[in-house]
């Protein structure tokens, strides 16, 4: 999104603003997207790293995707295809720091944490969210600030469970990825991009893609890759992640950045976790403790109410613009 200083006032996407009946219910399907397909990036991560290394991991899924995003921007002839001088520097900062940084940080660190304490990690995306806001001179609602501590609180409860053994540099590696997610994501509603979500998306892609794949080369990485080596169940799980986490998930979460306040779709954090501990349950086996019961409740809770106080309200002419596309 511009500044607001020197926004031009926000078109509205067709099919209703936010507040209309049919913004509402898409807004509702987009998180709960995002709720449950970035609830499984964790897993499939931990199953990809098994035998793929996670720089090549990262750059290769976003790489293709961001080819298969400006296809089919093409296909469906969008006017533009290329951000303007304007929008590259919007563009750049935002796939770097997303997708550069970020994401290349939680497959770095997943290599030593379990899928689902990492997504207990990621967590503390809303903290850094309601960090930043402060830090800009704006004053959350106490409620906010209650479900966000609320929300830490239930993951503290399965973060310091008994027998919970950490990677200290593994830990400390995915909550740095989450700081640097919530930076790109307060960033990308405040900086130019192209209008066309597909071309915005897909440039951040392929900017943060190339970032990674020459910090790959740079330190060995790809040039010790054996394809030979890499395990069907390795292959799979990078495509899981390549189509479902990748294309449809990043695509969704950046259309979301676009129509609803940050602190709202930074709730997936604390979703997320339970989406995980459920998964383990059915893929790796994993018993669900009273503990864990108890953490949920107290997660969903406080993502009740920050969905509550925050729900997207219809911006005026001088309101502040929203994000100019996806990121």
């Amino acid at each position: 999104m511009v500044d607001t200083d020197s926004a031009p006032a926000r078109t509205t996407a067709t099919g209703g603003g936010p507040d209309s009946g049919g913004g509402r219910t898409a807004l509702v399907v987009g998180l709960a997207l995002i709720y449950t397909l970035w609830g499984s990036t964790y897993l499939g991560n931990r199953i990809a790293l098994e035998s793929l290394p996670p720089m090549v991991t990262t750059a290769g899924r976003f790489l293709l995707a961001a080819v298969v995003l400006l296809v089919i921007a093409g296909l469906r002839r969008s006017p533009q295809l290329v951000p303007t001088r304007a929008q590259f520097p919007g563009v750049a900062v935002t796939g770097i720091l997303l997708i550069g940084v970020g994401s290349t940080l939680l497959a770095v660190g997943q290599q030593y944490v379990d899928s689902g304490l990492a997504s207990l990690v990621v967590a503390a995306v809303p903290l850094w969210v309601l960090a930043l806001r402060v830090c800009t001179g704006q004053r959350p609602s106490a409620l906010v600030v209650a479900g966000v501590f609320g929300g830490v609180a239930g993951l503290a409860l399965l973060l310091l469970a008994p027998g919970t053994q950490l990677h200290l540099a593994g830990t400390l590696t995915v909550l740095a990825s989450s700081g640097v997610w919530a930076v790109g994501s307060w960033l990308s509603q405040r900086m130019a991009q192209p209008a066309d979500p597909l071309v915005g998306i897909a440039w951040q892609m392929l900017i943060g893609g190339l970032a990674v794949a020459v910090a790959s080369a740079l330190t060995g990485e790809l040039g010790g890759l054996r394809l030979a080596e890499v395990s069907g169940r390795s292959w799979i799980a990078w495509g899981y992640l390549l189509v479902v986490c990748t294309i449809v998930g990043y695509t969704v979460y950046s259309w979301l950045l676009r129509r609803a306040p940050l602190q709202l779709v930074a709730t997936y954090a604390y979703v997320n976790p339970v989406v995980a501990v459920g998964l383990g349950m059915m893929v790796l086996d994993e018993r669900l403790t009273g503990r864990q019961v108890l953490a949920g409740v107290f997660v969903l809770a406080s993502v009740a109410v920050v969905v509550a106080v925050e729900r997207p309200r219809q911006r005026g002419p001088s309101s502040p613009a929203a994000p100019a596309t996806p990121t």
